[in-house]
């Protein structure tokens, strides 16, 4: 009799462990890196992230003459970016259209159609879980000539530029990945993050799983003098871990140093999806960009080589987290 009660007891275990496997939430099966480790397939896509080709979609960018919220030609910026994407191969790449009213820093109020960019990269497995990559678009300078020369290129054409690259990469390389990407080029993040406003707020309502934000805002400036490049990666008190591992992946996979100064931390994108909940960190150099919101923000004065590696970072977490 010990032996039989022994048997039942082993076979109830059993099934109530596959019962209970049967019913395990969807989170328990999904792969989370809890330490990440050198994965010689991520460093392949990895390595396909190319400096010309940021400095080219930088130098695009800056053509633009400006990209100021108010311009007239905003709606045209918006659609320009988004046939980038188009040309990747992400046919869904769309205008996501919210209006709001914007007071310039001379006095100027305005209600205007802004426009994010969104390009999705759908998942195959868990399709609902979402992961998002972007920064803003728009640009200014520090008086009324932003209607006309607002170059932008480190603030924040870099940010873009490596949105873009990574989707590039992403799209030809064929890569698959489990959950869904989103790249979002912000609109309006100058007069106070109204797009990524825009988006979290949508994104809470629909309560979309959001997974992490990487917000990618002035990347591109690094004193050529500096044989040390130094991102600084900032965190919100729901994102320590992402930080940590986004260290983690710079130590891996590029040349970087990092630090974690949070001073700035509710100046750039990644402060809206914080506040509606969502876990984000913000990259961007640890340098002060002398040619900050003036109109020698340009190309030129641009280091690409840190601005690839920031951009390799990104690419890392987002192969990694859906390989």
């Amino acid at each position: 009799m010990k032996n039989s009660k022994h048997i039942k007891l082993i076979v109830t275990i059993s099934l109530f462990a596959l019962i209970a496997n049967s019913c395990k939430d969807e989170n328990d099966s999904y792969y989370k890196p809890d330490i990440p480790i050198f994965d010689q397939n991520v460093k392949d896509l990895v390595d396909e992230i190319n400096a010309d080709s940021l400095e080219k979609k930088v130098q695009w960018l800056e053509d633009m003459g400006s990209r100021f919220a108010v311009n007239d030609d905003r709606k045209a910026v918006a659609k320009r970016i988004r046939d980038r994407f188009i040309s990747y191969g992400y046919t869904n790449a769309k205008l996501d259209s919210f209006y709001v009213s914007l007071t310039t820093r001379w006095s100027q109020t305005y209600y205007t159609w802004q426009y994010n960019v969104i390009a999705t990269l759908e998942g195959s497995v868990t399709p609902s879980w979402v992961y998002v990559m972007g920064g803003h678009y728009d640009s200014i300078i520090g008086n009324d000539g932003a209607y006309t020369t607002a170059p932008g290129a480190n603030d924040n054409a870099s940010g873009v530029a490596a949105t873009l690259e990574v989707a590039r990469v992403l799209k030809e390389q064929g890569f698959n990945p489990q959950s869904t990407i989103e790249f979002i080029a912000f609109a309006a993040e100058e007069f106070g993050l109204y797009g990524s406003t825009d988006y979290a707020e949508k994104a809470r309502y629909e309560t979309k799983n959001i997974k992490f934000m990487l917000n990618n805002d002035m990347i591109a400036y690094w004193p050529v003098s500096s044989n040390n490049m130094r991102v600084n990666i900032l965190d919100y008190n729901i994102s320590t871990e992402i930080r940590e591992k986004a260290q983690d992946y710079c130590n891996l996979y590029t040349l970087l140093e990092t630090i974690n100064d949070n001073y700035y931390q509710k100046y750039s994108d990644s402060y809206s999806f914080y506040l509606n909940s969502y876990k984000a960190i913000y990259f961007t150099t640890d340098a002060d960009d002398p040619y900050y919101h003036t109109i020698n923000d340009v190309t030129a004065n641009c280091n690409f080589e840190i601005c690839k590696e920031i951009t390799k970072v990104n690419c890392a977490m987002l192969v990694d987290y859906n390989k």
